[in-house]
């Protein structure tokens, strides 16, 4: 497993997809709470904005930074969770380097489970760096929020990234391209916003833990989506299996 994992290590690194995870969430991180302060200004000081829009605006504050740092961190680490690893089976697949890699004593889970663990290794330093841009920056321009509340809200976005990176692993397992994978991965994200919007089922699912998150950051009380964590975790788990139960069944 060592041996497979720094080989995703260096596919990631060589192909520089580690250093744009990182670069781009941790740029974005850092624009939440810089945009929530200075967007007031950049609104006055434009000459095409319609008059009074500034003005009627609402003054900047802490939560309002922590809002739209979640929003980038969410909507970014989404492109990214799809777009990155959409190629991880199919495209080794095609070029012959999954023939190569299971023909040595290399069991086909250990080929996924050594894929998504380095993607999700590759998205916590993005969320970890990002964090800590994010929080230094609302901190120097607001106020500091609780850390370990701000943690928490990270650690639960890093968990529904990840569930979008076992999906698009499943989805790179069933397709035969890498446009067919990407397109699979955005439909079952639609899906679950489309279910996300019907109370008695979206509670549970992983969209809830943002919710969650959102309070967390910002030290106040918000109702618990245990659940959703829980189904997150599960549904993890059953696109690595269902991915698994699929490779296994494949010819290289």
């Amino acid at each position: 497993m060592r041996t497979l994992l720094w080989k995703e290590f260096s596919e990631l690194w060589r192909s520089y997809r580690f250093l744009i995870t990182l670069a781009v969430l941790t740029a974005f991180g850092i624009l939440g709470p810089v945009s929530a302060k200075y967007l007031p200004v950049i609104l006055s000081s434009m000459a095409d904005v319609p008059e009074g829009l500034a003005e009627i605006m609402p003054d900047p504050d802490v939560a309002m930074a922590m809002t739209e740092y979640s929003g980038n961190l969410v909507q970014f680490g989404v492109i990214l969770a799809i777009l990155v690893p959409m190629a991880t089976v199919v495209g080794e697949r095609a070029s012959g380097t999954a023939e190569i890699t299971l023909s040595k004593p290399v069991s086909r889970a250990s080929f996924l489970l050594a894929k998504f663990l380095a993607y999700g290794l590759t998205f916590t330093a993005g969320v970890a760096v990002a964090g800590l841009a994010g929080y230094y920056y609302t901190g120097l321009l607001f106020e500091w929020v609780p850390p370990t509340g701000f943690l928490a809200a990270n650690a639960l976005i890093l968990v529904y990234l990840l569930v979008l990176i076992a999906v698009t692993l499943l989805a790179s397992t069933l397709a035969r391209s890498q446009l067919a994978a990407a397109g699979m991965a955005v439909a079952v994200l639609a899906l679950m916003g489309v279910l996300g919007t019907l109370p008695p089922v979206g509670r549970w699912l992983p969209a809830a833990m943002l919710r969650w998150g959102g309070g967390l950051a910002l030290g106040i009380s918000a109702e618990p989506a245990w659940g959703a964590l829980a189904v997150s975790v599960a549904l993890i788990l059953a696109a690595l299996f269902a991915a698994w139960a699929v490779f296994r069944q494949q010819e290289l």
